[in-house]
Formats: structure tokens, sequence, C-alpha cells
């Protein structure tokens, strides 16, 4: 008889967790199972001991598992914590506050934005922006300033992979969006004009990093089209910017 060692039972129950973070809905033990590539029984055994730590919510009547609250307590302490970009949260509320705009900090994390840091403005809009949500890089303005900023080998394997078509708007020729890059690279801001969510258009310009480093934060301001003109939301840059030296004078690189 065989057993699991704590190391490998502790990478199962993350990778269950990770299934659950693509699947807000819930699954069945055995599509969890089937997505994280565990047996069914080794699936069962490890969600009842994450639902009973509330790292997992079990809905009865469905018979699905979903994230549980402790996940979002989780969340909450890490915003707090360095790593968390806390330093980020006050010169984003000014430069909210200032704009009227809502103004949004990611990451690049695969090929993908990651949002980690949100901050209202004053403007009615809606965006796909809650912290947790991820966005194709080259469809968003956060994307293309951090991308800008790699190294040539990174710009050409991200290149490479596919640009796939988010609205009808997205650039997606690796030609023209290696053009683009230069340009957001010399002019150390970059734009999307609706091409990640339809009625949106956003700038963005990326926390100056230590030197000799690829930047890892960038910050945006989002607009609706009907409210904000290009010309008035590049305007916007100089304030921007000052956001972005502000964060990089109070973060521990």
């Amino acid at each position: 008889m065989t057993t699991t060692s704590g190391d490998d039972m502790l990478g199962r129950g993350l990778r269950l967790l990770t299934v659950l973070a693509d699947h807000p809905a819930g699954l069945g033990v055995s599509a969890a199972a089937r997505a994280a590539a565990l047996p069914v029984s080794s699936a069962h055994r490890l969600l009842g001991r994450l639902a009973a730590e509330r790292f997992v919510a079990y809905d009865e009547d469905t018979r699905r598992y979903a994230l549980g609250a402790r996940v979002l307590e989780l969340s909450r302490g890490f915003q707090r914590s360095p790593a968390g970009y806390s330093a980020a949260a006050a010169p984003m509320r000014r430069l909210a506050d200032r704009t009227g705009l809502p103004a949004i900090a990611g990451i690049l994390h695969d090929a993908d934005v990651l949002l980690v840091l949100t901050a209202q403005g004053t403007q009615h809009l809606q965006l796909r922006s809650a912290e947790g949500t991820r966005n194709a890089w080259h469809a968003t303005s956060l994307g293309k300033v951090l991308v800008a900023g790699l190294p040539e080998h990174e710009r050409d394997e991200l290149l490479a992979a596919g640009l796939s078509a988010v609205t009808a708007r997205t650039v997606t020729d690796p030609a023209a969006v290696r053009e683009e890059l230069d340009a957001v690279r010399e002019r150390g801001w970059a734009e999307v004009d609706e091409e990640n969510e339809v009625g949106v258009r956003s700038i963005a310009v990326a926390v100056p990093p230590p030197y000799g480093q690829a930047p890892r934060l960038a910050v945006s301001l989002g607009a609706a089209v009907a409210l904000t003109g290009a010309d008035e939301l590049r305007s916007h840059v100089p304030a921007l910017r000052a956001c972005a030296e502000d964060i990089a004078a109070h973060m521990d690189h």
C-alpha cells in the first residue's frame, strides 16, 4: 500500500483550488477530478478537507464545489501585504479622484494581464475590472505597456504565441502589434480603443522598475467612449505618470 506525501497532497489540493477558480459556478466531484487530473476518490477526499477548512463551499442541492470564503480572506490579506501592491492603493485612489476615472493596476501573468488593484472614479462606468480578472495582454493598454518593456526575445515569444480577437477592434496581426509596441516603448505609454471591451478605451503607463529590470506593474485609466474622447483621455497621461512614479517611490522592489 502506498501513501501520498504531504507535499503531493498539498499540490493536489492547490490544483483543485485552481480548477475551481476557473469555474465560478462550481463543479461536481467527477468534473473537478477530471479537470485536475486526479482520481475521483482523491479529489473527493481533498475537496471534503478543503470544505471543512472553508477554502471550498459545497452546495448540497447541485452537488457542486466552488471556492469558499477563506479564499476571499486570503485575497484580502494579499492585497494588504507588500507583495499585494498595497503601496499602489493610495496613489491610485488620488488618481481616480483627480480624473474621475477608474484606475486599474495589473501585472503580466503568462500571456494574460492579471488585474491586482482597482480604484473607482466618479464617472459612471462599469468595467470588467474586478481584481483577479484576466485579460489578453495584446487587447489591453496595461498589457501593451508591460510587454513593450520586456526584453526582445520575451516580446517575440508572446507575439508568436498567437493573438486572438477579443472584440472586432482587437489588433491581431503580430507585425502591427510589434510596431505598436515599438511606439509604446518610445513614448512611454499605451492606449487601446475598444480592443478589450466594446465602448471602453484606456491608457496605461508602467510603474518605473529598478534600474536594468523590466516593469512588473502598470497602471491604467479606463473611460467610456461615449463620455471621454481619445484626446481628453490622453491629457491624463501626466497624472498617470505621476501616479506611477509615486507608486515606485513607495514600493518594496
